[in-house]
């Protein structure tokens, strides 16, 4: 539990953003497959969700030194192996999905962990990829047993959930035993990650392009640079705008690196805009809706596949919302939203279902007015230094 009186305050602060965990997964994925040293620096302390993807691939071989402000992945000739313990993803969805691809292009049987949230969160579209392509694979959700690895050269990829499925499997690439081609199925969510993936493989030596909804990939020699910068996370930048507006503060915010459509769609939330489409920024949704409700209101739509991240954060947003007094009502693709709302102490402690940007919001309105937030551990998922940079500046 997480209990605050709730205060006032003046004046401006710094908001420090953690530094990128959609950065350095992609990094850490490519770079234990090449053989240089590589130094990734950053500002701020990584979230856990970077620390399970650098300990997953520790366990499959990778040597990676951790200081304060860079992290050095050690070149290795010898290569990755799959481990004779489970690989444990903690609660990142998107580690569970490229440390499954990258297995899949590995010798022997691994077993895919996490924590309770991430087990109930689904990777089909992978998954059944990864079954065409002629591995075993137990389930779609984890725990997930991964054998057999890719030996056929055709497959279908649904993206329409979700674009890490493709992400996985081009991040896995550089171990593959011979080319593959994915029929990419529907139209994809997200694109922004998606483009990120692709611009960090650009950087280590390949370009990635699809063609006719055609994904083709096969080996090759990751040379990523020798010196990597990694800047803020873009989309917690929304907590520091839901932060300033309900206190009426000014905040500084460190460096963010722009991920397409994501970076717009911040940009048009902060600029009031009416409707939201969150089709390509889902992860904003939570607090979006609350800035809306305390702004002019209107709707967010086009997000229908946040109802598969950590929480459902459709309905779990109205839900969490509604505690501290603010009303919403859902819809199939995202949110309808009143404007000119006030905030209220809730009556009692506000569940954040173990989803750490629900938590993050909860805990910023409580900041306010008050309240007990259940399980405020989960924000550690994205930054570790939250609830401290927080109560600092609460006083």
């Amino acid at each position: 539990m997480w209990e605050f009186d709730g205060v006032s305050l003046s004046g401006s602060f710094d908001w420090v953003l953690p530094p990128s965990k959609s950065h350095i997964i992609r990094w850490l994925a490519l770079c234990s497959q090449g053989q240089k040293d590589v130094r990734i620096s950053f500002s701020g302390v990584p979230g856990e969700d970077s620390i399970s993807m650098a300990r997953c691939l520790m366990s499959m071989g990778s040597e990676i030194d951790f200081s304060e402000d860079n992290w050095i992945i050690c070149g290795k000739k010898d290569g990755l192996f799959i481990p004779d313990h489970d690989l444990q993803c903690g609660n990142s969805g998107t580690t569970a999905n490229v440390i499954s691809a990258m297995s899949a292009c590995l010798d022997g049987t691994a077993i895919i962990d996490g924590d309770d949230s991430l087990r109930r969160r689904k990777s089909q579209g992978l998954c059944e990829a990864l079954i065409d392509l002629g591995c075993d694979v137990s389930n779609y959700s984890i725990p997930r047993r991964i054998s057999g690895k890719i030996c056929l050269d055709k497959a279908t990829l649904d993206w329409r959930e979700t674009s890490q499925g493709a992400s996985a499997m081009v991040l896995a690439s550089p171990n593959l035993e011979s080319n593959i081609s994915l029929s990419l199925r529907g139209s994809p969510v997200s694109l922004g990650y998606w483009e990120l993936t692709k611009e960090i493989c650009s950087k280590s030596g390949i370009e990635i392009n699809t063609e006719k909804g055609i994904l083709s990939l096969g080996p090759w020699e990751v040379n990523a640079p020798t010196e990597i910068s990694v800047y803020g996370e873009q989309s917690l930048s929304p907590m520091g705008t839901l932060f300033s507006r309900l206190h009426d503060v000014e905040i500084r915010t460190n460096r963010t690196e722009d991920i397409r459509g994501l970076g717009l769609a911040i940009r048009k939330m902060e600029s009031g805009q009416k409707v939201l489409n969150l089709k390509d920024a889902s992860d904003i949704i939570t607090p979006s809706a609350a800035i809306m409700a305390l702004g002019s209101g209107g709707k967010i739509t086009g997000c229908s596949h946040a109802r598969g991240k950590e929480s459902d954060r459709i309905s779990k947003t109205v839900q969490m919302l509604g505690e501290f007094g603010l009303r919403t009502q859902e819809s199939d693709d995202g949110i309808i939203i009143p404007g000119n709302q006030s905030i209220s102490c809730p009556e009692n402690p506000v569940e954040t279902y173990s989803d750490h940007r629900m938590a993050m919001t909860a805990m910023i309105l409580a900041s306010k007015v008050g309240g007990t937030i259940e399980g405020p551990e989960c924000v550690n998922a994205t930054d570790s230094r939250f609830v401290e940079q927080l109560e600092e500046i609460c006083g």
